[in-house]
């Protein structure tokens, strides 16, 4: 039975992350943006939510729709290039956990988990996410300026997350209250 439900956590992390990276890149493209980076990311939010929740599991359904999206749409061309992004997409999120974990006021049962702890893991995320894809991104030479695009990587994972993180909050809350009556 616990085979079924890591599975299940796995494909559906998957899911929602090629749900998300595709609405993500439709208002991208509908509002046509032309520079090489989105300034909204909300894939960002899933994978704070998805390692904070399902850890290791979050992570390969993390990948695993990365590999996905990458593979079909973004870096076709260039599987190494597309299975890298992929393997930092779940890895930055671990990443930040872990160090967030270890040098954080968070247990493992994410006790103590306050809004301004989980503003301050997204910013940890959003930092080494941008660190590790765009020196990927330059290894592979596919970046010219490695310090701007940092920025403007940081910056839409940051936005990505925090509007994907305090929607699902204001959702909670209201569902909270139509709970109550």
């Amino acid at each position: 039975m616990q085979i079924q439900k890591t599975i299940l956590v796995v494909l559906t992390t998957a899911l929602a992350y090629v749900a998300l990276f595709s609405i993500n890149s439709y208002a991208y493209n509908a509002l046509d943006m032309s520079a090489s980076e989105p300034w909204v990311f909300l894939p960002s939010g899933l994978r704070i939510l998805s390692i904070l929740l399902f850890v290791e599991w979050g992570s390969l359904g993390l990948v695993l729709g990365a590999i996905l999206m990458g593979w079909g749409q973004v870096y076709g061309e260039d599987p190494a290039l597309a299975l890298g992004v992929a393997v930092i997409s779940g890895l930055a999120p671990l990443v930040a956990r872990s160090l967030y974990m270890r040098y954080g006021a968070l247990d493992e049962n994410l006790e103590g988990l306050t809004a301004a702890c989980l503003l301050r893991l997204t910013l940890v995320f959003c930092a080494i996410s941008a660190l590790m894809q765009q020196a990927w991104l330059a290894y592979c030479g596919r970046t010219n300026d490695v310090l701007q695009s940092m920025g403007m990587h940081f910056t839409g994972e940051l936005l990505g997350a925090l509007l994907l993180l305090y929607t699902g909050k204001f959702v909670l809350d209201r569902l909270a209250q139509v709970d109550r009556g």
